[in-house]
C-alpha cells in the first residue's frame, strides 16, 4: 500500500527564491507535467532520457528516486519495478508529493514517498538500494549541495547497486544552441552552468572508489551517468 513518510523537511532558501513558484504550486507543477511541454523544454529529449534512465533498472529491484519529476518519468520506473519491487520517491515539496500521490495510488501500490531534502539526513530510508535514480535535480541546487546529494545517493546503494545521474552537460562548441541555452540558464537556472565548469565526479569526495561510466546526448547538451562501487581489490591495486 502506498505510504508517505514525513517530516518537516525545512525547503532551503534557494528553493524558495528559484523554484519555489514551480515546485510549490499546484498550478504550475501540473502545466510542467504535461509530456509535450516537457519535451519542448528539453528539446526533445524528455523521452529519450527517461528511456536510457529506465533501462537501468530491472524488474523487482528496489529504487529510490531522489526528487519527483515531471513527465512519464516516475510510471515508467513504477512499471519497469512491478508489484514485488520496491519504488521510494524523496521530495522536499508536500504540494509536489500531493500531486503524485493523487495520480498513482490507485496504480502503483509499491511507490512510497519521503517528504525530506535529498541532501540531508536520508539514513532512516531502511535499506539499500539496487538503483538511486538523481535526474535533472542537480543543475538545480548550489554546489554545497550537489555534493551532498551525490554523497548520499552513493552511500545508499547496495555492494553491486548504482546511482544514475541524469543532467545537463556542457555541450560541444559548435553547438547551435549553446549559447541560447546558457543565457536561458544565467536568467532562470542559476546553479545549471557548474555542470558545464565540472564534472559530477569532481563533487564526489572519493571519486577513485567507483566507476564513472558516462553517455552523452544531444551535442553532449545532456549527460547520463551511471556509478557503480570498484571491486575491493581493484582498488588495492
Amino acid at each position: 500500500m502506498m505510504q508517505e513518510i514525513s517530516e518537516t523537511a525545512k525547503r532551503p532558501k534557494y528553493w524558495k527564491k528559484f523554484y519555489g513558484w514551480l515546485y510549490g504550486d499546484k498550478f504550475w507543477t501540473k502545466l510542467f507535467n504535461q509530456n509535450y511541454f516537457l519535451y519542448f523544454l528539453t528539446l526533445g529529449n524528455s523521452h529519450k532520457l527517461a528511456h536510457q534512465t529506465v533501462k537501468e533498472i530491472k524488474k523487482n529491484d528496489k529504487v529510490l528516486q531522489l526528487g519527483i519529476t515531471f513527465g512519464s518519468l516516475i510510471d515508467m520506473i513504477a512499471a519497469k519495478v512491478g508489484q514485488y519491487g520496491h519504488y521510494d520517491i524523496v521530495d522536499v515539496s508536500s504540494t509536489q508529493i500531493s500531486v503524485c500521490k493523487n495520480k498513482y495510488k490507485l496504480l502503483y501500490p509499491w511507490m512510497n514517498f519521503m517528504r525530506k531534502d535529498a541532501a540531508g539526513n536520508l539514513n532512516k530510508s531502511g535499506f539499500g538500494y539496487d538503483v538511486v535514480i538523481c535526474y535533472m535535480l542537480l543543475h538545480e541546487v548550489p554546489p554545497r549541495t550537489k555534493a551532498k546529494i551525490i554523497e548520499n545517493a552513493i552511500k545508499l546503494i547496495k555492494e553491486n547497486g548504482k546511482v544514475i545521474f541524469v543532467d545537463y552537460h556542457n555541450p560541444v562548441k559548435w553547438h547551435p544552441l549553446r549559447y541560447v541555452v546558457r543565457m536561458f540558464n544565467r536568467l532562470f537556472q542559476p546553479f545549471a552552468e557548474k555542470l558545464w565548469d565540472l564534472e559530477i565526479s569532481h563533487y564526489c569526495k572519493n571519486p577513485a572508489k567507483y566507476k564513472w561510466k558516462k553517455t552523452f546526448f544531444f551535442g553532449q547538451m545532456y549527460q547520463k551517468i551511471v556509478v557503480s562501487k570498484r571491486a575491493p581489490d581493484i582498488l588495492e591495486n
